[in-house]
């Protein structure tokens, strides 16, 4: 039997990463170390199929193809918040473990609680229908009077853009996803006193970034409603989509007008801006690289493109628009390493 012809030759990657490879005989064999470093990619080996598979990321995508006010939130009977940086209260309320302190943030409260009501549906587990209520309950109980739930601590968001956000603050983040949770307690209950608390919250939604509420105006034209009301606004797009959601449904919980006018505007700003977010390869997380002297977009980490594609996913089930799905297409097939 004729010996194949192996020769070693160097590998250079971007002018920048180095490492021998193999020649044998017209194929080139290349570190698989080397690919991971020089493009970013993961690996995924399965030894029982002996199969390894490249990805830009590991994380995958659960289209969400008929969303329900008051089903399955966003498929977060998957979420585990208890494994998040968190202590819980006696009362069973999530507290969130800062450097600078251990404090409430009502947008994890809220995300613990739809998890739960979440494994409820699915499991019909009486544990998690009651850690649900006890969160709806907190926002009733701690709900102050502007209808929000204010974070009480300082915070940073792009310090090198931005200057610090001053206690106390409102983020469309935690009004919206407080909205989710209080339209599927009115739901599960039957009792109004959890529609009548989230529809207090409106005001903080009608109330400029400015003036200590959550809308922005892009474009002066366009409302959009702040995860971080900064100044200029910085229209981080989970944040948006998050209320976006919260305001969907306590609109079909109450047929409220007005929480229909709102989403409905949010749902015109989101498609004017969605191709500022697109980059090409990722999603931006912000828009503070046009808002501000950053210069550069921030592209967001895989865990958050997913994040936005799982959102529009789920609001173009029910808007089931052009522009929306022609953006979902794109995103998705940035996972897969398209460019465009």
């Amino acid at each position: 039997m004729e010996s194949k012809s192996i020769n070693n030759f160097k590998v250079v990657i971007h002018d920048r990463f180095e490492a021998v490879g193999k020649k044998i005989e017209d194929e080139l064999f290349i570190p698989l170390s080397l690919i991971e470093k020089g493009f970013n990619i993961v690996k995924l080996w399965n030894e029982k199929e002996k199969m390894l598979k490249l990805n830009v990321t590991n994380s995958k995508v659960s289209d969400i193809e008929s969303y329900n006010h008051n089903g399955n939130y966003l498929s977060y009977d998957k979420n585990r918040v208890e494994s998040w940086n968190v202590k819980f209260t006696s009362e069973g309320i999530p507290k969130t473990v800062y450097s600078h302190g251990t404090h409430y943030n009502p947008s994890t409260i809220a995300q613990y609680g739809l998890q739960h009501y979440s494994l409820y549906l699915k499991n019909n587990d009486q544990d998690s229908k009651n850690k649900f209520l006890k969160v709806a309950n907190w926002f009733v109980n701690h709900q102050d009077s502007r209808g929000g739930w204010a974070y009480i601590f300082d915070h940073n968001f792009f310090s090198s853009r931005l200057n610090k956000l001053k206690a106390p603050w409102y983020s469309a983040i935690g009004l919206g996803m407080a909205m989710s949770v209080l339209s599927r307690a009115t739901f599960l209950t039957e009792d109004n006193k959890y529609s009548i608390c989230a529809l207090k919250a409106k005001t903080l939604f009608k109330t400029p970034s400015t003036n200590n509420g959550v809308q922005a105006k892009f474009e002066n034209k366009f409302l959009f409603y702040e995860e971080c009301p900064t100044d200029p606004p910085s229209y981080i797009l989970n944040g948006f989509m998050f209320a976006l959601i919260g305001l969907y449904d306590l609109y079909k919980t109450t047929g409220d007008k007005e929480a229909k006018w709102l989403y409905k505007e949010g749902i015109t700003s989101l498609k004017r801006m969605l191709p500022l977010y697109d980059l090409g390869n990722r999603s931006a997380y912000d828009l503070t690289h046009y808002t501000t002297d950053g210069g550069f977009p921030n592209v967001a980490k895989w865990g958050y493109h997913i994040m936005h594609i799982h959102q529009l996913s789920a609001l173009n089930s029910i808007e089931k628009d052009a522009k929306i799905n022609a953006t979902l297409l794109r995103w998705k097939g940035y996972l897969q390493g398209e460019v465009k």
